[in-house]
């Protein structure tokens, strides 16, 4: 193997090795910061070939799927269609900067971000198995408060940014004097994330108390709660004596059988009536997986059905249509687990300005962090509160700006109730009204940018061969 080829590969596995610990180890999400620039120096330089790119783009996204591979441990299929794809986005990714920094000018720096957000965005919806949590800059929820402009842009806006910061800084030290130019372009871009951070810091419209509960699947656990009147009820009950408004308990956290729903829920409306609390309860019923919403006074409010459901799951789909009702004034929706994973359902709640969101869940250890990292991401791009209950995983009452009230991992800490009072904004935002828009300027600005460099080779060719066209 030659040297400029074991370069470019070890350029390319660096890059996906620094965009996936964040993906495995959320905190680490700053290393995302520097993971494009071994890619973008190497598409820097004069020397570079296709052939290069093509190897570092290969090696890229060999390195940024297969510790996840491993993490993960995803079924043989999914596994080998999510590999092939992110090999392939990585590998366009690399041929296209290269292509993109061959004349390097501000405008196509900034084509290197608009680029990545397009393929990031390609990344989630072509093949939406796991949704957003496929993004690739999903861990930076770990930063609430740094990625609160996503309740403008959306994930998207985060994929513009670090790329474009890393474009900026390669072409800074290639170009040196071009640097000034470059500098002060990244000036302008940290300053709007500074200015934007100190205009997200507003007063909430008020405060309410909220629970959410979970459990493992351990058949031998004495807590494990096999019907309404044994774990279940103690847990209510001690989150009505810290005022709790509401609890939320897992996704299928019980079973209905095949009778009437409305004779099991007896036993459920009795226990929110003594305790006077609001409940959402995660229900296997015959065919559908349901979550059912009971007032305080008893009264059975509404149910929703599951809409996105994982590639392992026969139930019966969910129309997507928000259900929302009113629990101690407050606009209450909910979601189930894996909807939270997409942003069409949390969009429409959004819309609808709903205070808080019930999200009963159920996880597995190896996608734990992975799915939790996407409930705080859909809370600030919507401005909601979101109460997870989780079995197998962990429950977190999250506030609107993405901050943890509490949390709690039943697979280490076991069985359990949170009780956290969460912060409440009645503003709609901008990311709720249009979703993902960004992509349509970072379209039109890789449009732009090669018409412009289409043109001088159309004038080129005319006047070389005497053409009057």
């Amino acid at each position: 193997m030659r040297k400029e080829e074991l370069k470019s590969r070890v350029l390319g596995a660096a890059s996906g090795l620094f965009l996936t610990i964040p993906q495995i180890w959320m905190v680490a999400a700053p290393l995302q910061l520097i993971a494009f620039i071994p890619v973008l120096y190497l598409a820097s330089k004069k020397d570079t070939t296709y052939g290069k790119m093509i190897y570092a783009g290969v090696y890229m996204g060999i390195f940024y799927v297969l510790p996840q591979v491993y993490v993960l441990r995803m079924p043989l299929i999914i596994t080998l269609i999510l590999f092939a794809e992110l090999i392939l986005i990585f590998s366009i990714f690399s041929l296209l900067s290269y292509r993109l920094l061959h004349k390097p000018t501000l405008l196509s720096v900034f084509a290197v971000g608009a680029l990545f957000v397009l393929l990031d965005w390609i990344n989630f919806t072509a093949v939406p198995i796991w949704g957003m949590a496929q993004s690739i800059v999903r861990p930076w929820s770990a930063y609430p408060e740094l990625i609160s402009f996503v309740s403008l842009t959306g994930l998207t806006g985060i994929a513009f940014l670090i790329v474009s910061l890393q474009s900026l800084a390669v072409n800074a030290v290639v170009c040196p004097k071009k640097k000034r130019t470059y500098v002060a372009a990244a000036g302008v871009l940290l300053f709007a994330i500074a200015l934007n951070i100190v205009l997200q810091r507003t007063e909430p419209v008020e405060k309410v108390k909220v629970s959410a509960m979970g459990w493992t699947e351990d058949s031998n656990s004495i807590d494990y709660p096999k019907d309404a009147n044994s774990l279940y009820a103690k847990l209510v009950k001690k989150a009505a004596q810290e005022d709790s408004k509401i609890v939320v308990s897992p996704e299928l956290g019980f079973y209905t059988g095949s009778g009437d729903i409305s004779q099991w829920l007896v036993n459920f409306q009795k226990i929110a009536k003594e305790n006077n609390i609001a409940l959402v309860i995660g229900v296997a019923s015959e065919n559908s997986n349901i979550a059912v919403i009971i007032g305080p006074d008893g009264e059975v409010l509404d149910d929703y059905t599951k809409t996105h459901l994982t590639p392992f799951e026969d139930y019966k789909k969910g129309d997507g249509k928000p259900v929302i009702v009113t629990i101690d004034g407050k606009k209450t929706g909910v979601m189930i687990c894996h909807d939270d994973n997409f942003t069409d359902i949390s969009r429409k709640y959004g819309r609808k300005e709903v205070s808080l969101i019930a999200v009963p869940t159920q996880d597995w250890s190896q996608v734990k962090n992975a799915h939790f990292q996407s409930s705080i991401n859909r809370a600030i791009e919507s401005n909601y509160a979101v109460i997870r209950a989780c079995n197998n995983g962990i429950s977190a009452i999250i506030s609107p700006k993405g901050e943890l009230i509490k949390k709690m991992d039943h697979l280490i800490e076991g069985s359990g109730i949170i009780t956290g009072e969460v912060a409440l904004y009645s503003c709609e935002t901008i990311f709720s009204l249009l979703g993902h828009w960004p992509i349509v300027p970072c379209l039109i600005l890789l449009l732009f940018y090669t018409a412009g460099e289409v043109r001088p080779r159309i004038s080129f060719v005319k006047h070389r061969h005497g053409l009057n066209l």
